[in-house]
């Protein structure tokens, strides 16, 4: 076979395989499309709430902008193990299980995960662009000199719940913190000791960290008017050294609490805290998210924020509201409000929708009546209506009018046809209209013409 007969061949095929692809005859030829793989690592364990909402605001979003994307989760299990030893053995399985695997973007949320991935990520993953969560009061000098590294800032708004707190209660003198010892506790402890010092001199700001629960609740009962509790404890442990969630041990405390409760995270409310300005951890995870379908889209980390703030919000619950007797307008504008009891409309929608319904339906009933009687009555115009103009169609065929002057002897009273001629009345009258003539003699004329008196 010749150099240009190959040639021809090799055109030709391509040209058959172009044609099958542009036909979809080609499918089994076609290039798979790319599904993008995303590898969350969760500080904590599955069911610790914070996380969770986190996790669930990073899928929600990302599944949304991108569909197909691949998305695995890896929980760190970092509340319930902690130290060096630990933290080699999550190295070493993070390196057994994804050093051979491809992902195109990694997830961390909470503080552990990304101090993990940060002092381990070139063995473990690479240059793989990572966007961060839920790190607490981040240092953005931490990402001097890195690159491929974004995310959210976990900073609570302890600076204007306190300001909220000492407008809301002007007699607060003694400001209690309740939070863990745990390496989150102390950055959170680090940034609310920041905000209170612009409030030194106007209160006492007690640490209660790392009590037991039963000492907690037995100190809580003591406090006074003129008390506030801070909860941010991401948990808390009793006695016997059983640990308690922070919902669970904010429940307790709260029961007990003769003064209000405020909190930093949106987690907490509806479980014991007044509220405050509270971090949403599913929006924060959310807005993660935000950035992490931006780079999966191609964008550059270089050209994002490094660190953007967190999304927080004023929220509060109307049962603990309503307990301390703090009224809705006193609270900032555009506060959200949880638990808040319907007003009259709204609890008696029921009642006032079937009365409304019979109302209605008693309308239409009445509309209907009226409508069939409307139709009777209109039948029985429309039929009189008929009947007389039968009627008078039935008269009108039998006159015809004569109209104008019609010109008469005014001695033998036949009537002129034309310049000429003269036509006697009773056939002139017959001609023209559909009258007929019949003859008699009135007592008049038979008197003038056949009575004794004429004859002599």
């Amino acid at each position: 076979m010749t150099r240009i007969s190959l040639q021809r061949w090799l055109y030709l095929y391509a040209l058959v395989c172009a044609c099958l692809l542009a036909s979809g005859g080609g499918a089994a030829w076609a290039v798979p499309l790319h599904h993008n793989k995303v590898l969350i690592l969760n500080s904590y364990h599955s069911g610790y709430e914070g996380s969770d909402d986190a996790v669930q605001g990073i899928k929600e979003t990302l599944l949304k902008a991108l569909p197909e994307t691949d998305i695995q989760v890896e929980y760190l299990d970092s509340k319930n193990y902690s130290g060096k030893e630990f933290d080699a053995r999550v190295v070493d399985l993070l390196r057994f299980k994804y050093q051979q695997r491809h992902f195109d973007l990694i997830l961390s949320t909470d503080d552990y995960a990304f101090n993990i991935i940060e002092a381990h990520r070139g063995e473990l993953f690479g240059a793989t662009p990572l966007v961060f969560c839920g790190t607490n009061s981040f240092d953005r000098s931490r990402l001097s000199g890195k690159h491929g590294i974004i995310g959210i800032d976990e900073r609570p708004s302890f600076k204007d719940t306190l300001d909220l707190i000492f407008t809301l209660h002007p007699g607060t003198g003694n400001v209690v913190v309740i939070r863990d010892d745990s390496v989150t506790g102390q950055l959170n402890n680090r940034e609310f000791r920041q905000a209170a010092a612009q409030f030194q001199g106007k209160a006492l700001f007690p640490d209660w960290a790392g009590l037991r629960l039963e000492e907690l609740t037995s100190r809580v009962k003591q406090l006074k008017k003129g008390s506030v509790i801070v909860y941010f404890a991401s948990f808390v442990q009793d006695g016997s050294g059983e640990r308690f969630s922070s919902n669970e041990a904010l429940r307790r405390i709260s029961d007990v609490s003769p003064v209000p409760v405020y909190g930093g995270w949106e987690f907490n409310l509806g479980k014991g805290i007044v509220g405050g300005r509270l971090l949403n951890l599913r929006e924060h995870g959310a807005a993660a998210a935000a950035l992490a379908v931006r780079v999966l889209r191609g964008e550059p980390t270089d050209t994002l924020p490094l660190v953007s703030p967190s999304p927080n919000k004023d929220k509060f619950d109307y049962n603990e509201l309503r307990r301390f007797g703090i009224t809705k307008g006193k609270l900032p504008a555009d506060s959200i409000v949880i638990n808040e009891p319907p007003g009259y409309l709204w609890s008696h929608r029921l009642e006032i929708l079937s009365a409304i319904s019979v109302l209605l339906l008693l309308a239409l009933a009445t509309s209907f009546i009226k409508l069939i009687n409307s139709r009777k009555n209109l039948k029985i115009h429309r039929d009189a209506l008929m009947q007389r103009n039968h009627e008078l169609e039935q008269a009108l065929s039998k006159v015809k009018v004569l109209e104008g002057i019609i010109p008469v002897c005014m001695y033998c009273k036949k009537v002129r046809k034309d310049e000429k001629s003269w036509q006697q009345m009773e056939s002139y009258i017959s001609q023209h209209t559909e009258a007929q003539f019949s003859h008699g003699i009135c007592p008049s004329c038979f008197d003038d013409n056949f009575s004794d008196k004429r004859a002599k």
